[in-house]
């Protein structure tokens, strides 16, 4: 191994030498004719030497020698990659343990090593019989032993009158072999950035070269292509901080409109926040929402994160793994320039059979400007991919754009396996590999830098993008959904109030047949029944206007438009309309929805199985349908809700002034019937006007009304301070047509219904006090 060292050390003193004494011959040649020294100088070189017309001039004398000087340069360099052949077989035998210490010179001191240029030459020459077998038609190459000669024995022995080359000796320090270094093989990697080492050096066609050269521009157009779209801003997903914004602004615009009610008088916010399948709106929040509790691992009604958040760990898994790869096309790129740089330069490349000696100048600049490219590539790729990655909030797609950045730096391969002709393509893959030393040093240094780029991929996405990221997720859930969903807001365009509306909630796990709406479960029953069938809860009509009149039409309308009580005409037996046909296909699925209304979903057929209900606040549709049963058509009944308003037909009242006109005209006695209204009394305001009644400073004159009317019953009336409805002018006497029919049915003397004045009778007194 050393003394392949001293010759080389040697032969690079010879080349400088060589250099310095051109120019003494260069002198030479200017001062004097030289013929015969130039004929002694290549008479021993086995090459053809060119010859100088008999009256040449100086010109031609400069031309000629510089057309010779580059010859020998280009021999020199020659010899000088087998020199390289040389060192390897040499390392090899050493490995092998052919090698004698006395080979090795391993005293380790300094040493003088008497190696004449000659024996330089048969070094070489030894080198090129024993090691080389070259192909026939290289016959340029079979005279690089000879040129040795011209070196060792030609060239000392002209110049010799000048420079005693023949003596010369090379001092070296001997290297000490660390036993910790080791040497590596660098292989040319199966890539179509693997064309420009063996185009124009192994034997392919003209056709097949160009294609090559179209496939690596290819390659570099689709890569760089790659890069520039995922390096545009709009290709990268939306920032989700701006999604903050648009979070604050659907909640206090959108989501509780009571425009967006569903059947279920569900609100919009309720519906997106409890992930319901069936929307047709706000599709965008509710994908946000899903991608977010995905990616977080939050429950649907959490809004705090735990330790383990499936989505920053994949983010961060599949950074890495992208990060990996591009590292890995790096390390290949960045060996590959180690190699190459450390391949002898000469005028043209040199490939012996499939080991490559040499690099020409102009392959090894445009094999460097190669890999300073992929290397500009490989990092926008990583920079443009990690933030792409970290953008990415579905937690499904994550996997998916990982694999997908991995496809493009393997273009070069993919084009390599599938087109590259193959001649190229067998050249490329017989290439031998380049050795390469690793030093102890350079191992060790290179471990650390390696974990502090693996630590640095590691932390810094997790803190730069995936945590921020993470914390504007949860502002965004929080403005959505955080808070009161339960809610509808509408403004009245004439009177400019805004009401609003307490809404159902989604009951966990989602509402299932039991805690359908009867709107819902209407549709659910007739969605499969025979068109013909009669509907059980819908009554259907024969035009759009007519839809849009039913639909719209107030309860007390509807109750108004009855001359009829259903109850006492239909299904009473005996009654007028007894289970006719007609009637019964207005009345019966109006009775089963007033049921289901009130939740009660058995197969209703009369009024008595539903008669618990009558007195609900929500029983508008019951009490028009069964008058009877809720006592519509009781004059002596509990007042409250026995009006248009809420329910009881213009029939069934009517039966209620025609029994009242067979009554004698006076107050009746306290019962219980008196008693329990008055105990009603505040449950009914507080459901007409919200439970905030209870904390009214009108409390304690309410307590007081009801406390006299317990107490003194009709004569109660008289009484100036409760005479009339708080915060009305309208009397109990006359009633309030939203909320309680007239006291002056069960109280006509205090009401002042007598006509001894002989004055009209007003028109709430009963009829009996006319007579």
């Amino acid at each position: 191994m050393v003394l392949v060292k001293m010759h080389w050390r040697c032969l690079e003193f010879l080349f400088c030498r060589v250099t310095e004494l051109s120019l003494v011959v260069h002198q030479l040649w200017s001062s004097n004719n030289a013929g015969p020294q130039r004929a002694c100088f290549f008479d021993s070189c086995a090459m053809p030497v060119p010859t100088k017309p008999p009256k040449a001039s100086f010109a031609f004398a400069e031309v000629e020698f510089e057309l010779l000087r580059d010859d020998f340069l280009a021999k020199f360099e020659r010899v000088h990659a087998r020199l390289n052949l040389l060192e390897a077989k040499i390392e090899r035998l050493a490995k092998n343990g052919d090698v004698s210490e006395s080979a090795r010179m391993g005293d380790g001191g300094t040493n003088t090593c008497g190696i004449t240029i000659g024996d330089v030459a048969r070094e070489g020459h030894e080198a090129e019989r024993n090691e080389l077998t070259l192909p026939n038609d290289q016959s340029e190459e079979r005279t690089e032993g000879t040129a040795i000669s011209v070196i060792g024995g030609s060239l000392g022995q002209t110049i010799g009158a000048k420079t005693d080359l023949t003596g010369i000796t090379c001092s070296l320090a001997s290297v000490a072999e660390d036993p910790e270094d080791q040497l590596g093989l660098v292989s040319f990697s199966e890539s179509a950035w693997t064309y420009p080492v063996v185009i124009g050096l192994v034997r392919a066609g003209v056709v097949e070269a160009v294609f090559a050269v179209l496939l690596l521009l290819l390659n570099l157009f689709m890569q760089m292509a790659f890069m520039i779209v995922i390096l545009t801003p709009d290709f990268l997903p939306g920032d989700i901080t701006e999604q903050i914004v648009f979070a604050k602004q659907w909640r206090r615009s959108v989501a509780h409109d009571h425009q967006n009610l569903d059947l279920a008088s569900t609100s919009l916010a309720s519906r997106v926040c409890n992930g319901d399948g069936a929307l047709i709106v706000s599709t965008r929040q509710a994908t946000l929402l899903e991608n977010i509790d995905s990616y977080m691992g939050l429950a649907i009604d959490a809004f705090e994160p735990d330790f383990f958040q499936p989505g920053v760990l994949l983010s961060v898994l599949c950074i890495l793994l992208w990060s990996l790869c591009v590292y890995k096309e790096l390390r290949s790129i960045l060996h590959a320039f180690e190699a190459v740089r450390l391949l002898p330069r000469s005028a043209r490349t040199i490939l012996d059979g499939n080991v490559l000696q040499s690099l020409s100048f102009g392959r090894y600049k445009m094999l460097k400007a190669t890999y300073l490219l992929r290397t500009a590539i490989a990092v926008s790729l990583l920079i443009s991919g990690i933030r792409w990655l970290a953008q990415t909030t579905s937690i499904t797609e994550l996997m998916l754009n990982a694999v997908a950045l991995n496809a493009i730096l393997d273009v070069d391969e993919f084009l390599f396996a599938g087109f590259t002709p193959m001649s190229i393509h067998l050249a490329i893959q017989r290439l031998e590999p380049m050795q390469m030393k690793y030093t102890a040093r350079r191992n060790k240094i290179e471990s650390f830098f390696l974990f502090f780029v693996l630590l640095v991929t590691f932390l810094v996405p997790y803190l730069v993008l995936l945590r921020p990221q993470a914390d504007a997720m949860l502002s965004v859930k929080q403005e959505l959904c955080f808070g009161n969903q339960t809610f509808v807001v509408g403004q009245n365009q004439q009177s400019q109030v805004i009401f609003g509306l307490v809404t159902e909630d989604i009951p966990e796990g989602g509402r299932q047949n039991s805690a359908l709406s009867p709107i819902e479960r209407a549709v659910d029953i007739h969605k499969f029944a025979d068109p013909h069938e009669e509907a059980y809860y819908i009554g259907f009509v024969q035009s759009r206007n007519a839809f849009e009149i039913e639909r719209t039409r107030s309860m007390a309308s509807e109750a108004a438009e009855f001359n009829l009580c259903l109850e006492q005409a239909y299904l009473t037996e005996g009654g007028e309309w007894y289970q006719d046909a007609a009637v019964g296909a207005l009345t019966m699925f109006r009775l089963r929805t007033a049921a289901a209304v009130l939740g009660r979903f058995d197969h209703i057929t009369n009024c008595q199985q539903v008669a618990d209900l009558c007195n609900l606040p929500e029983a508008r549709l019951l009490r028009m349908v069964c008058g009877v049963t809720c006592e519509c058509s009781n004059p002596f009944a509990s007042g409250w809700y026995k009006v248009l308003y809420h329910g009881c037909s213009e029939g069934c009242l009517e039966m209620a002034r025609q029994r009242l006109a067979s009554e004698d005209c006076k107050d009746r006695p306290m019962d219980d019937t008196w008693i329990q209204m008055w105990d009603d009394y505040l449950p009914t305001l507080a459901h007409v006007l919200g439970s905030g009644i209870y904390q009214s400073s009108a409390i304690p004159y309410l307590e007081a009304l009801v406390a006299a009317m317990k107490l003194g019953g009709c004569a109660t009336l008289k009484q100036p301070q409760f005479r009339n409805l708080i915060g009305t002018q309208t009397s109990w006497c006359e009633g309030d047509p939203e909320l309680v029919r007239p006291l002056a049915w069960t109280c006509p003397e205090s009401c002042d219904c007598t006509a001894a004045n002989g004055t009209s009778l007003p028109s709430y007194c009963p009829r009996s006090c006319a007579a």
